[in-house]
C-alpha cells in the first residue's frame, strides 16, 4: 500500500487501483485548506493504476483550477469513478463530472451555479469581467452536458441561481449513476480488553438506550465470550465515530473534539450519550447565551433558517465569518486578494442580515422583532463582534500596506517584546584568524560590540461605532475609516524615520551620526554628480569594524529629496544609457568604467520629507542585509 499526502488531498494506490481524496477548497485560499491544480495534477501523473476512485467533499473555489483538475482526470488512462461523500458545490461539482461513473452518498449534496468573480473600476472593466465569466460558463457547459442536455446545463450556468440536488434528485436528473448508503467506520480494541458490566447487552441496558429512528438494532451477542466483547465494543465505537464524524471534518473543531473522541474510544466506560454530552460542553465553553429559543445537538448536521445552506450550524460559523468579512470589505471598496468563495453569496446581505444569520448559525432562532434587538443580541455573542473587528483590522492593514512608504525599501524592520528601554547591539566582524602551530591550542577570540538605545511608543485613535451605524448598514466605520487610519500609520512611520535621519542624532560614542570622525560626511553643499557620488562611495568602502577590519559596504540606495529627484534619475539613466551604447557597439574590448557600473545599479529613493530639512542634502546607504544601517 502506498499513501501520498499533499496538503488537502490524499492519493492512495495499491496495485491496479488507486483513490484520490479531494477534501477542501479548490485553488489557493487564505486558510491554506486548499487543493491547487498544480499540486494535484502533478501528483495525478504518478498514478499508474487502471482504476481510480475520486472521493469529493468540497465547497468549490477557483474555476480555473477546477477546470484543470477536471481535464486532468478526463485525460488519465484509468477508469475514473467519482464519489460525492459530503458536498460537491460549485466548481467541485464540475470535477465530479469527470467520472466515468458517478456515485453519491445518500445524505450528500451537489450544487451547480454560474461562475462568479469580482471586478472594480469603470463600466468597461465590469463588462470585461462579465465577458470573462461567460467564457468560463461556455467552458464548463461541456462538462455538465456529459450528464445533462446541453441547453439545461447552460441554463444552470447562466441563470444566477444555485441549483441544489439531493442524491435522489441528482439520480433522477441523470447527474449520477448510483446512490450509496452511508459507510460505517469500524474500530476495535485488542482481545485482552473486556467489556465493562454496564455495556453488556442486558435487558435493562437496552431499555434505557435511545436509538435514532431507522437505526439498525444492536448486535445480540453473548456477554461473556471474546467475540461478543469485541462485537459490542466495535458497535459502540462505530456509534461514537459516526456521531463525531461531521464535526471532526472541520479543522476548527478538531482541536476541541479530537481529545474527547479519542478518550471516548479508549475508555469503554464512556457511553455514546456521555461522549455527546462532553462534546457539547466543550463546544459551549465560554459561549454566552442568547435571548432565543430552541437548540441543536452540535454533533448533528444541520442547516439554519438564516443565511445560506452551505453555511449551516456551528460547524461552518468560521467559514461564514470569513465570507462575510471579505464581502463587507469588497462592498466598502477595499481590495481583497482572493476573496473567500462564499463572499459572493454574502455580498448582498446588510449588516443586520449578517447579524441575524450569525445568530441562526449557532443553531438558534431569534425571537426579537426589532433591528435594535437583533444588534443587541448579536453583540452579546463573540461571533459578530469578532467579525466587525476582523473586518476593521483587515481594512486597517490594507491601508497601511498600500500607502506609499519609501523608507521601507532601505531600512530593516524589527520587533520588541515590551516597552522597556531596548538596546540594539551592532556586532563587529569576527576577530582576525591567527596561524596555529602543529599541536598548539586554539586561542579564544571575542566579538566587540556597541549598542544604540531605543524605546517603543504607542500612537492611536479611538473609533466609535454606534448601533445606528450598524442598523443603517454604514460600512464606512469598518472599511474606509480604518483604511484611512492604516494609511496614517504608514505615514507616521515614515515621518519618524526621516525625522531621525535628518536630525543627525548623537550616537552611543557621543559623536553625531554624520561626522568627519565617522568618515561618512562629504563636504557640505556638494552637488549631486558622479564625482561626489564617487567620493561618498570611497568613504563607505573604507568603513571599519570595531576590531579594525574593513567592512567594505557596497552602496545600494541613493536617497534624495523631491528637489533632487530629476537630477538623481537623469544621473542614473545617463550611466545606463552609456553602458548600453558601449554594449551595442559590439566592441568586445570596450571597458565600462567601474563608476558607470555601480551608479547604474543604484536604487533611487525619493521622499518629500527630506525637503523640509534641506533641498540639496542627499544620502548614500548600503543594504541593511549587508551591514547595520537604519532599523
Amino acid at each position: 500500500m502506498k499513501t501520498e499526502s499533499r496538503r488537502w488531498f490524499d492519493i492512495r494506490a495499491s496495485g491496479s487501483t488507486a483513490e484520490l481524496l479531494i477534501y477542501g477548497d479548490i485553488g489557493e485560499s487564505w486558510s491554506d485548506e486548499s487543493i491547487t491544480a498544480r499540486d494535484l495534477v502533478t501528483a495525478l501523473a504518478t498514478i499508474t493504476a487502471s482504476e481510480l476512485t475520486v472521493r469529493v467533499n468540497s465547497y468549490g473555489g477557483s474555476v480555473s483550477d477546477g477546470l484543470a483538475i477536471y481535464n486532468a482526470l478526463r485525460r488519465h488512462p484509468a477508469v475514473v469513478a467519482a464519489v460525492v461523500e459530503g458536498v460537491a458545490v460549485s466548481i467541485a461539482s464540475l470535477i465530479v463530472m469527470a467520472g466515468d461513473r458517478i456515485e453519491m452518498a445518500e445524505n450528500s449534496l451537489l450544487m451547480i451555479h454560474a461562475p462568479w468573480g469580482a471586478a472594480s473600476g469603470n463600466a468597461a472593466d465590469m463588462r470585461e469581467m462579465a465577458d470573462i465569466l461567460d467564457k468560463f460558463a461556455d467552458a464548463m457547459t461541456a462538462a455538465y452536458a456529459r450528464r445533462l442536455p446541453e441547453a439545461e446545463a447552460r441554463r444552470m450556468l447562466t441563470d444566477g441561481a444555485d441549483h441544489w440536488f439531493t442524491a435522489e434528485e441528482a439520480l433522477a436528473a441523470g447527474l449520477v449513476d448510483e446512490i450509496t448508503p452511508e459507510l460505517a467506520i469500524a474500530a476495535s480494541l485488542p482481545t485482552r480488553y473486556r467489556l465493562p458490566e454496564h455495556l453488556n447487552m442486558t435487558t435493562e441496558h437496552k431499555a434505557t438506550e435511545t436509538k435514532p429512528a431507522g437505526s439498525k438494532p444492536d448486535l445480540q451477542v453473548a456477554g461473556g465470550t471474546e467475540a461478543g466483547v469485541l462485537a459490542r465494543i466495535q458497535a459502540r465505537n462505530d456509534k461514537i465515530t459516526a456521531m463525531f464524524g461531521p464535526m471532526m471534518a472541520r479543522e476548527e473543531f478538531r482541536d476541541i473534539l479530537g481529545p474527547i473522541q479519542a478518550q471516548a474510544l479508549a475508555d469503554t466506560t464512556i457511553t455514546p450519550a456521555e461522549a455527546s454530552r462532553r462534546a457539547m460542553a466543550a463546544l459551549g465553553e465560554g459561549v454566552e447565551p442568547l435571548a432565543c429559543i430552541a437548540s441543536i445537538d452540535p454533533l448533528t448536521p444541520n442547516t439554519s433558517a438564516y443565511g445560506l445552506a452551505q453555511y449551516g450550524a456551528n460547524r461552518h460559523v468560521p467559514e461564514f465569518q470569513a465570507a462575510a468579512r471579505d464581502a463587507l470589505l469588497l462592498r466598502g471598496g477595499v481590495p481583497v486578494n482572493e476573496p473567500h468563495p462564499g463572499a459572493r453569496d454574502v455580498r448582498g446581505m446588510s449588516l443586520l442580515s449578517i447579524a441575524e444569520s450569525m445568530i441562526g448559525h449557532r443553531g438558534r432562532t431569534f425571537t426579537g422583532d426589532s433591528p435594535n434587538a437583533v444588534i443587541k443580541a448579536a453583540m452579546s455573542t463573540s461571533d459578530f463582534p469578532l467579525l466587525l473587528a476582523d473586518t476593521a483590522g483587515k481594512a486597517l492593514m490594507v491601508g497601511f500596506e498600500n500607502e506609499p512608504a519609501s523608507h521601507r525599501i532601505w531600512t530593516r524592520e524589527t520587533s520588541a517584546r515590551d516597552f522597556k528601554p531596548q538596546k540594539r547591539v551592532a556586532l563587529s566582524g569576527a576577530p582576525g584568524l591567527e596561524p596555529i602551530l602543529e599541536g598548539a591550542e586554539y586561542e579564544s577570540g571575542a566579538l566587540k560590540e556597541k549598542g544604540e538605545n531605543f524605546t517603543l511608543a504607542t500612537y492611536g485613535k479611538i473609533l466609535s461605532i454606534t448601533r445606528h451605524a450598524l442598523i443603517n448598514d454604514d460600512l464606512g466605520g469598518f472599511t474606509r475609516v480604518p483604511q484611512a487610519f492604516g494609511a496614517a500609520g504608514a505615514r507616521l512611520e515614515a515621518d519618524k524615520v526621516y525625522a531621525l535621519l535628518t536630525s543627525n542624532p548623537l550616537m552611543a560614542d557621543g559623536v553625531a551620526l554624520f561626522n568627519a570622525a565617522h568618515g561618512n560626511l562629504v563636504a557640505v553643499g556638494s552637488a549631486l554628480n558622479a564625482t561626489t557620488l564617487g567620493a561618498a562611495r570611497a568613504m563607505m568602502r573604507k568603513q571599519k569594524g570595531m576590531n579594525g577590519g574593513y567592512l567594505n559596504p557596497v552602496p545600494r540606495f541613493l536617497i534624495v529629496p523631491a528637489a533632487l529627484e530629476t537630477t538623481a534619475l537623469v544621473l542614473i539613466a545617463q550611466e545606463r544609457m552609456e553602458i548600453d551604447e558601449q554594449a551595442a557597439s559590439g566592441n568586445s574590448t570596450t571597458i565600462v568604467s567601474d563608476a558607470l557600473q555601480w551608479i547604474r545599479d543604484l536604487i533611487p529613493v525619493v521622499d518629500p520629507r527630506l525637503d523640509d530639512d534641506s533641498a540639496t542634502a542627499w544620502y548614500l546607504a548600503a543594504a541593511p542585509e549587508q551591514v547595520d544601517t537604519f532599523e
